[in-house]
């Protein structure tokens, strides 16, 4: 009987590249699953030691003959972890001669509405806020009508939470950009200083907008701040930039009501004394943000002079550049007495590193009471 093709199975041909190579890959990919899996797996075998990390294996992979060919094996229950040196923190400046001077550092709203402040530390004499940027973003609801229609206000809540933070016993400082504000100029011309020759704003050298130390409502606007700042309990205020511009192509801004030199110095006495009248009722203290220059009275375009500064100070807080003669050494040929008990340096900035770092003078306490004003 004759039997047919299908009597010999299916046809088998030779297997193709695709064939070939779909088993590498399978096989590849299988390979990969073991290795990722082995690492899973040896992880929690590896330990960091001085030397860089080692693998050490369960008990039931470790050998260790000794000369009488016991076998031993360390207590698997046990695990030595070597944890890394600290990183030497740099010693406060006046430590090193034996001052036992105190820093404040600089944290976010959010750190102090939410608890998360640094541990406590001895030398840490406050905390320190920025309330105001220099965008002129507040981080509280301001009452204050120029916030509203400007649109800097933060939520009402924070500052609640605020009011509270600062009844506690820790030192509070906030920090206020005054006439340095990219905002309120945007959205009302008339407040800022303005380009001369053509009808815009004028921007400084970060191109930034400034309202006009020259016009009242400015400066009552940025004093009625301070007033709502001392209200919700902190103990200074550092003004900065409560100035007329120091920076940028001055020559081009427009002269005028807004920008008229032989009036700066008065204009800025009597922001000055608008600022202490609204935080009177509450202690605090006002504190003047300047640079080096004009300490050492080598510019004259901001309109501060050391007798605005003798007598609305608490305190003067100046960035320590390393230059010499050092800022405490300025102070008395300046005119502004009381020497380093009046003096705060500024030893880092918040752009520059995790903290922003202000020094501050061991021999007035800080609750003490300022210059009259």
């Amino acid at each position: 009987m004759s039997r047919s093709n299908s009597d010999f199975g299916g046809y088998r041909g030779r297997r193709t590249v695709t064939d070939i190579l779909r088993f590498i890959a399978i096989t590849l990919t299988v390979v990969v699953v073991l290795v990722v899996a082995g690492l899973f797996f040896l992880q929690k075998y590896i330990v960091y030691t001085p030397d860089g990390p080692k693998l050490q294996l369960p008990a039931l992979f470790q050998r260790e003959e000794n000369p009488g060919g016991a076998v031993s094996v360390p207590d698997p229950g046990s695990l030595s972890i070597v944890e890394q040196p600290p990183v030497d923190q740099p010693p406060v400046p006046g430590e090193e001669d034996g001052a036992s001077a105190g820093y404040a550092l600089q944290i976010s709203v959010d750190q102090a509405i939410s608890g998360g402040v640094p541990e406590p530390d001895p030398a840490m004499k406050g905390l320190i806020v920025e309330m105001k940027d220099s965008m002129g973003k507040l981080s509280w609801h301001s009452e204050q009508a120029v916030a509203g229609w400007s649109e800097v206000n933060g939520q009402q809540a924070v500052g609640d939470a605020l009011k509270k933070w600062n009844e506690g016993d820790v030192y509070t400082i906030a920090r206020v950009h005054c006439f340095l504000d990219d905002t309120v100029p945007y959205y009302n011309n008339n407040l800022a200083l303005r380009w001369a020759g053509q009808d815009w704003n004028w921007r400084d050298g970060d191109g930034l907008r400034w309202t006009s130390p020259g016009k009242a409502e400015v400066r009552a606007y940025n004093a009625a701040l301070c007033g709502e700042l001392a209200a919700l309990g902190f103990d200074e205020i550092v003004l900065e930039e409560f100035y007329f511009p120091i920076r940028g192509d001055l020559s081009t801004i427009r002269r005028g009501e807004a920008y008229d030199s032989s009036r700066f110095t008065a204009q800025l006495e009597d922001f000055l004394t608008q600022v202490r009248a609204a935080v009177e009722p509450y202690g605090t203290k006002i504190s003047l943000r300047v640079g080096r220059d004009t300490l050492a009275g080598d510019e004259s375009d901001s309109g501060v002079t050391p007798q605005l500064l003798e007598k609305y100070a608490d305190r003067i807080w100046v960035e320590e550049d390393g230059q010499q003669p050092g800022p405490a050494a300025l102070l008395e040929p300046a005119g502004i007495t009381g020497g380093e008990d009046r003096l705060v340096l500024i030893t880092g900035e918040p752009g520059d590193g995790p903290i922003f770092q202000a020094v501050i003078s061991p021999v007035v306490p800080l609750d003490g009471q300022g210059p009259e004003a």
